[in-house]
């Protein structure tokens, strides 16, 4: 089982994306709606096959919040967001994000 933290500070986008991906057989899925929630698991050791990261969630101070998760080992990160640039885009991955997630998101069929 692949164990995937979801943190994203707007419940609609956070529970749909999270009720998608609860459908995929290999996935646990365990939501935060703040950093602060996410910094506080990791703190406590909770480690995660992947965070996915809301860009302008608060608290993620532009790429900030990045930079002090990517602190905790064996916690891959990818951003998420509807509003970044293509520019931000490349300053996550540059900065050790495992990936980025435009939103919204589309299903192909």
């Amino acid at each position: 089982m692949h164990k995937v933290l979801l943190a994203d500070d707007h419940d609609l986008v956070r529970e749909t994306i999270a009720a998608y991906l609860r459908q995929q057989t290999d996935l646990i899925i365990t939501t935060a709606k703040s950093f602060d929630e996410v910094l506080d698991m990791c703190l406590s050791g909770a480690t995660f096959d992947l965070i996915l990261l809301d860009y302008s969630m608060p608290g993620m101070n532009d790429l900030g919040g990045l930079k002090k998760i990517k602190d905790f080992p064996g916690n891959p990160v990818a951003i998420l967001s509807g509003t970044a640039t293509p520019d931000v885009a490349r300053r996550a991955i540059k900065s050790g994000a495992a990936g980025f997630c435009p939103k919204p998101f589309h299903r192909n069929p």
